[in-house]
């Protein structure tokens, strides 16, 4: 057998060359295809992840803020509730300080059972003349008429407010006397000051005029003066004409 080839397996080596060629070109652009592909789809992917990222924090920021609002709604429920609490102050303006039955200040205060308080004389009365139920709720009594210790107490406080309130008015009212003292004589020093300038002034028009006068003298005397003088000058201008006239040998 010989070592030559023939031009058809030559062609057909070429053409296989050139069929691997072509499908290595098109592998690789497939390749280079997918690459760019798997390029965007992660690029697509990373920002997804930012947006799920993002959409995170946003939903953690508004369920923040509903936690605020709904505390800051917790704290004014609160604020209202203990509002709406009684004092120390609000329970004994709660006790009385008047009679239901005579309408006056208490007089030995007494409460009854059922909480209602009286003086002792009114309460006294109306269980034994009129009838042993309460003149407020109308239940029964018993008889039963215990010392009102606490607004005995509170008849005290008040009563020291108000020793403390006119004790303190009448401190200012002290003081607004002093102050209307001071007043009166700061006015009357005022007057004595505005009669003594009104005086000065008096006095100094007066000299006003004095010096006018004095002016107009004095302006008059030196026109005389001046009238002299010219007088004077003719006379003696005379009195040259006639020495030069007159011989004087003797």
């Amino acid at each position: 057998m010989s070592d030559s080839k023939s031009p058809d397996g030559d062609m057909i080596t070429k053409n296989s060359k050139r069929i691997i060629l072509d499908a290595d070109q098109v592998a690789g652009s497939r390749l280079d295809n997918l690459k760019k592909k798997d390029k965007k789809q992660t690029s697509r992917k990373l920002d997804l992840d930012t947006d799920e990222g993002e959409g995170s924090k946003n939903v953690s920021s508004r369920l923040e803020n509903l936690k605020k609002k709904d505390k800051k709604q917790t704290s004014r429920k609160l604020d209202l509730d203990t509002d709406f609490e009684p004092t120390e102050e609000e329970e004994d303006d709660a006790l009385p300080l008047d009679c239901s039955i005579c309408r006056n200040p208490f007089l030995d205060p007494v409460v009854t059972i059922c909480q209602h308080y009286f003086c002792e004389k009114c309460a006294l009365k109306h269980h034994t003349e009129i009838n042993s139920k309460c003149f407020v709720c109308n239940e029964p009594t018993l008889g039963v008429f215990s010392i009102a210790v606490e607004v005995k107490e509170r008849i005290d406080e008040e009563r020291e407010k108000a020793r403390a309130m006119v004790k303190e008015v009448s401190e200012m009212l002290k003081r607004a006397s002093v102050m209307i003292d001071d007043a009166k004589g700061a006015a009357e020093r005022a007057v004595k000051m505005v009669e003594e300038i009104e005086t000065m002034v008096k006095q100094v028009a007066a000299m006003a005029i004095k010096a006018e006068e004095t002016a107009t003298m004095a302006t008059e005397m030196v026109q005389e003066a001046q009238f002299m003088m010219e007088t004077a000058k003719a006379n003696m201008a005379k009195a040259f004409v006639v020495m030069r006239s007159v011989s004087w040998d003797v």
